[in-house]
């Protein structure tokens, strides 16, 4: 049993800590900056759209060109990637482009297997939140990944970086038909770890894991403004928010780190 703690705050009785991917411990700026040009890219070949839509189509799925950033208002940042179809299935229209949502998951799909094979390469550790997950595992804390993205993915990143006996289990998109946002990914991640919501932690960068913890009873989240959506944003959502993973002490009855 730890408890983790900063300055400001202390979250007691803690033996299970549950952990989003991009954002909190993987840059997402650099992985869904390429992955929403890849996919702009495409609707751009399939329906012959001009290259100047190239940036705007970029922008509609929540990723500045210009700055090289996500949005943190942007759709990526908010929706799971069902609702991300949904939304921006609509907003293709404004495009002159008429697609339904099955067809667009479609191109989602084709994209994915071609961002998958140099995935790595566009992969880029929070080194702050890896040391974090690293003395959390020397504590014996059970930890486990909920992600919007697949559980292949994940896969494929925790394999490169030989993180694979960091986490005892991950969740990812495929592995249920419900959304992240409502609990249930997280619930599926407490019963393969046998753990309780009353002695689990979120960690993630957005409301969306605040919400998805929310929804599956666990009621302690710590986000960081690693991601997308800044502290003062993230103050909104959670009473535990941090700049970066390195402020949070780790305390067990015998020893601190």
């Amino acid at each position: 049993m730890i408890s983790l703690k900063t300055q400001n705050w202390e979250l007691k009785n803690i033996n299970t800590v549950i952990f989003d991917k991009d954002g909190t411990f993987i840059d997402l700026h650099y992985f869904w900056g390429k992955m929403t040009e890849l996919r702009a890219e495409e609707i751009l070949k399939r329906y012959n759209l001009p290259q100047d839509d190239f940036s705007k189509l970029c922008l509609k799925l929540g990723f500045d060109t210009n700055t090289g950033k996500m949005l943190s208002d942007g759709i990526t940042a908010l929706y799971s990637r069902v609702i991300i179809i949904q939304i921006f299935c609509k907003d293709l229209k404004e495009f002159g482009v008429d697609i339904s949502e099955k067809e667009l998951e479609e191109i989602f799909d084709y994209v994915n297997t071609i961002f998958y094979k140099e995935m790595v390469k566009y992969t880029k550790p929070i080194d702050s939140a890896i040391e974090f997950i690293k003395i959390l595992r020397k504590f014996g804390v059970k930890i486990g990944i909920v992600t919007s993205d697949s559980k292949e993915s994940t896969m494929l990143t925790l394999k490169h970086f030989d993180w694979e006996n960091l986490f005892d289990v991950v969740i990812g998109r495929e592995s249920t038909k419900e959304t992240k946002e409502s609990g249930i990914p997280v619930k599926m991640a407490l019963e393969g770890m046998n753990s309780t919501p009353e002695m689990t932690v979120m960690v993630g960068d957005a409301p969306m894991d605040f919400i998805a913890a929310k929804n599956a009873g666990v009621d302690r989240s710590i986000l960081a403004a690693t991601g997308q959506i800044e502290k003062n944003e993230l103050l909104k959502t959670s009473d535990f928010v941090v700049d970066s993973l390195k402020e949070v002490e780790i305390e067990s009855q015998d020893l601190k780190i």
